[in-house]
């Protein structure tokens, strides 16, 4: 059986990678806030696809707001795995390292 390895620098820079991302999204979300620039209704006007018109931007305007939240929090949570798995690479690189280490003593004793 094939032994996993994880590459410390690999998690680094995809975390680079996610954050980068947050950090756009960090950038976006608040103008879609009520009363930014991208949070406003536009004028319809008054005519009879007016009303229609107002209906399917609040639609997607909501269904934007939603789908960002979503995709942020899933960053979010790739970003605690990642560190996650790089926190239990380590563990386990000093545990074979002290395994090791004993293993010599043994040998050297």
């Amino acid at each position: 059986m094939a032994s996993r390895q994880i590459d410390p620098e690999a998690i680094q820079e995809y975390k680079t990678l996610i954050q980068e991302q947050l950090d756009h999204l960090d950038e976006i979300i608040p103008q879609l806030k009520k009363g930014q620039v991208l949070g406003r209704l536009p004028a319809f006007g008054q005519l009879d696809a007016s009303a229609t018109a107002r209906t399917n931007y609040e639609t997607f305007h909501s269904t934007t707001w939603d789908n960002l939240q979503n995709l942020r929090v899933s960053l979010s949570g790739m970003m605690e795995t990642l560190q996650s798995s790089s926190d239990n690479a380590e563990e386990t690189d000093e545990a074979a390292a002290s395994e090791m280490a004993d293993y010599e003593s043994e040998l050297g004793g």
